[in-house]
């Protein structure tokens, strides 16, 4: 649950205890530690979000075809998962600042702040961040060469161009690594100073 959830809960008269959903917990903020990264993050975020309308007009205006004409068309599930995968790659960087990932809190929300901060560095700057530098080179590979065939879906009778697609998953992990290098520097302060300080920024 997010503080806006609390919000809404106040709204409607309900109470909600914001340290046992994990709302008070001073790692769960959008705060990042460096600021051009964070509004990269938030603005990418905020952007793809309105990738929704289209896909939603998409499934609507195909599942009103199937119902009312029982047929479908070429295009509709082809362009369906491309503006899919497309808000959802970009949208990680987003998603990572708001603190939206999945994550085993009930063992790490017992920590002191030093300790968080320690594991989080590790899996950020050894586990994390690397892995991502490789992704992003294998997949930039994958997609140039994607380009540069001007790659085709293959699997439907629409045969529309894939490579856009392709070409977006280096740039939603290179958006994603750039937030995770930010994370980073945020546990890195935390571990000389003892106390989380997402928005002091840099």
């Amino acid at each position: 649950m997010t503080s806006t959830d609390a919000d809404v809960a106040a709204r409607y008269g309900y109470t909600v205890d914001e340290e046992a959903e994990g709302i008070a917990e001073p790692w769960n903020t959008d705060g990042g530690n460096i600021r051009w990264i964070a509004a990269i993050s938030e603005w990418t975020g905020k952007a793809v979000a309105w990738l929704v309308l289209p896909l939603m007009g998409i499934l609507a205006f195909e599942a009103i075809r199937r119902s009312l004409f029982d047929v479908s068309t070429k295009w509709a599930q082809d362009l369906g998962y491309m503006l899919y995968s497309t808000h959802f790659m970009l949208g990680a960087a987003y998603t990572l600042k708001r603190s939206g990932h999945i994550r085993t809190d009930f063992v790490y929300r017992n920590w002191e702040s030093r300790k968080q901060a320690i594991v989080d560095a590790i899996i950020y700057g050894v586990a994390f961040i690397p892995v991502m530098l490789i992704a992003i080179k294998v997949s930039g590979e994958w997609a140039w060469e994607a380009f540069e065939r001007r790659e085709l879906v293959i699997q439907s009778p629409w045969r529309g161009p894939i490579w856009p697609l392709k070409a977006v998953l280096p740039l939603g992990l290179a958006l994603w690594t750039l937030q995770s290098i930010s994370e980073l520097v945020k546990s890195i302060r935390t571990i000389r100073t003892g106390e989380w300080e997402p928005d002091s920024g840099t």
